[in-house]
């Protein structure tokens, strides 16, 4: 049996602004495939189409993911964390230090995301 990932789905107040909002992150093409979703096809084939799915429903408390976004340098790390937050992203706190090395930030719809230097 084979099994593929399709997409990463999740629940947004405004899952066409949510969608725009990762695509100028990673980059990609919104896609309307679903009856009340919205697709981000990422131009990086390795990357997991995103899915934001309508949803009213208020959160009631963190995710129980996030997503890791990686860079090429520690300038291009800098360059990405002010991009992500001109896109409007924020700075969150989740206890992390600057010792660790990666930024933490969460999209318009307070996901989690984390933005690590190269590897």
């Amino acid at each position: 049996m084979t099994v593929l990932l399709e997409a990463l789905c999740t629940d947004a107040a405004d899952p066409q602004a949510l969608a725009r909002f990762w695509a100028g992150v990673i980059g990609g093409q919104v896609a309307h495939d679903r009856p009340g979703a919205v697709t981000l096809v990422p131009e990086d084939p390795r990357c997991v189409p995103l899915r934001f799915r309508h949803s009213d429903a208020p959160r009631t408390g963190p995710n129980r993911y996030h997503l890791h976004v990686t860079t090429t340098s520690a300038e291009d790390m800098a360059a990405t964390v002010a991009h992500v937050l001109e896109l409007g992203g924020e700075h969150l706190d989740v206890g992390q230090t600057p010792q660790e090395g990666h930024v933490v930030l969460a999209d318009p719809d307070g996901t989690e995301l984390s933005v690590h230097p190269a590897r």
